[in-house]
């Protein structure tokens, strides 16, 4: 009989390999989470060096107990696998881009599309999962794992529960104050540690999407026309346009006193409100686009429950109004689900589009189209791809291309802070051109309908303040940047009249405080579509009306 050949490879029992996975997370997968708690505690003391020790034995500890229910034998080696590679993806975007792993983010990365997913598929990413994810996979996969019976691995597993409790309680003994400082005043911390964010935060998402769906409510049944319909002197037809803005943040929009002219366009055009002070609510599209069509409000929405119940544009249909949604992003998420949806046909236009995504202004063509066949009373929905990084460059023609020069990058620490504010300063100068323009359109078609314009963004941008770039932030942590929106509002003087909006009185007003909240109401209020969903609280318009 041939003698078996003894493998070069040590043979580990799969709580050891766990154990050894668990430190590899912590040292190689942990830089912001470590420049964070430095940050926080730099080490000038012994006390400060034993403290920085107590986090890291408290960290790999707690990694090591949400690695154990995948130490079972049959499925270790693919279980840690998995999340060796999802880890190191994880930390790259991390590191790279300073966001933070929460269910919500983790609903972000499964909503997306092809499009945003390829503009982030780098060299810098490929090398840096190669490295501290495919590399120790491989050796994962190599490592012989001992056969013991059943009562022994259940033995190890046992001790190794007692050795991690009894290093948390021996951690606890020493450091607990100083440990619960840290993660009470810097609650970030908490979604910095890879890969238990990663697998606390699938965990999270997974039961809320394995729960039911919600019994459906409807709203706004009782929805129709008010007074002000039948009072009006002329017949002409409405069309309400909502643009619904893509990463728009306020402090770049000169209308609101960003030094820069990124407005130029916008500020030309009478009677046209900014508001100031416009809080979103949440910092990514997943959150905030279907809030901002909800009733529910920031503080009650949930994904799940906004599911299942009518939105805005349920209960304009539920009123007679035609309702259509033009898509130039990833999706309505949901919101447009019974009315009509529309994407632009990519055209042979050089200019506009490439082959994966069209600039905004294709939408300028689907709405003139709209208006074109329009015979009835419309709210039309222009959902713009707008500022969405990271690649801002692609974000607008070149001719728009006035702040230079700009980051051409997706990894941001190829360029300077200056360069990536320019090419997002040129968003911003887009974006005012597709709404002027689509006011302009409104204007031109003033013989046919009165016309009205409300935009919003969904959230705003983090663009390199305190090492933050982009957005997603836990809305409890995000800073300003990520929240404060702009929206603005602009009503042909017929409409004005028609539904007695006082335009001197909205400007006067623009500073107060506002949110995506007030959206659902204050549109009702304008288009005076009696419904007890409406509450007139929050209809911004309630108050500067004749």
């Amino acid at each position: 009989m041939t003698p078996t050949r003894k493998s070069r490879w040590p043979q580990l029992s799969t709580t050891t390999l766990t154990a050894c996975v668990a430190l590899w997370c912590l040292l190689a997968f942990n830089l912001p989470f470590w420049s964070k708690v430095l940050d926080v505690r730099p080490i000038g003391s012994l006390q400060d060096a034993l403290f920085i020790g107590s986090v890291g034995l408290f960290a790999v500890l707690v990694i090591n107990l949400f690695l154990t229910p995948f130490s079972i034998r049959p499925v270790a080696k693919p279980a840690l696998v998995v999340i060796l590679l999802l880890s190191s993806l994880t930390a790259y975007f991390m590191g790279t881009y300073g966001v933070l792993i929460d269910k919500v983010m983790i609903r972000n990365v499964f909503e997306t599309d092809a499009g945003e997913v390829s503009e982030l598929l780098t060299f810098k990413l490929f090398a840096s999962v190669g490295l501290l994810g495919v590399l120790p996979s491989w050796i994962v996969i190599k490592l012989p794992l001992a056969r013991p019976g059943w009562r022994r691995e259940l033995l190890h597993k046992l001790v190794m529960l007692v050795v991690t409790f009894a290093g948390i309680g021996l951690v606890a003994a020493f450091f607990y104050q100083d440990q619960a400082a840290l993660l009470r005043n810097h609650r970030e911390v908490r979604s910095l540690l890879v890969p238990v964010n990663l697998l606390g935060s699938l965990a999270t998402y997974g039961a809320e999407r394995a729960k039911r769906d919600l019994p459906y409510q409807a709203i706004g049944a009782d929805a129709r026309k008010g007074p002000r319909w039948q009072a009006a002197a002329t017949t002409r037809p409405t069309v309400t346009v909502i643009v619904v803005g893509e990463t728009a943040r306020a402090a770049n929009f000169s209308l609101g006193g960003y030094a820069r002219e990124t407005n130029p366009e916008l500020a030309k055009i009478p009677g046209l409100v900014y508001f100031t002070d416009v809080a979103s609510c949440g910092t990514s599209t997943a959150i905030s686009l279907p809030c901002m069509f909800s009733d529910l409000g920031r503080k009650a929405f949930s994904a799940e429950t906004a599911k299942a119940r009518d939105n805005l544009l349920d209960v304009l249909a539920t009123a007679g109004l035609e309702v259509t949604w033009f898509e130039n992003n990833s999706g309505c998420k949901g919101i447009c689900r019974k009315v009509k949806e529309q994407r632009p046909v990519h055209v042979a236009d050089p200019e506009l589009c490439r082959p994966d995504e069209c600039h905004d202004e294709i939408l300028l063509r689907e709405l003139r189209g709209a208006l074109d066949s329009a015979t009835g009373d419309a709210v039309i929905v222009l959902h713009t791809h707008g500022s969405h990084g990271p690649g801002y460059h692609l974000r607008y023609p070149q001719r728009f291309e006035r702040f230079k020069p700009v980051c051409r990058e997706v990894e941001f620490q190829k360029c300077t802070v200056e360069e990536i504010v320019n090419a997002y300063d040129n968003t911003m100068l887009y974006a005012d051109h597709v709404l002027a323009s689509a006011i302009g359109v409104l204007q031109e078609y003033s013989d046919r309908f009165d016309g009205a314009l409300l935009f919003a963004s969904d959230h705003g941008e983090s663009l390199g303040e305190n090492g933050l770039f982009l957005h997603g932030v836990p809305y409890a942590l995000a800073p300003d940047y990520q929240t404060h929106v702009p929206m603005l509002f602009w009503s042909s003087p017929a409409l004005a009249q028609r539904f007695g909006i006082d335009q001197d009185c909205l400007m006067q007003r623009r500073g107060e405080p506002l949110s995506h909240d007030n959206i659902f109401h204050s549109i009702l209020g304008l288009l005076d579509i009696q419904t007890t969903a409406l509450k007139p609280e929050l209809d911004l318009f309630g108050a500067c009306r004749r």
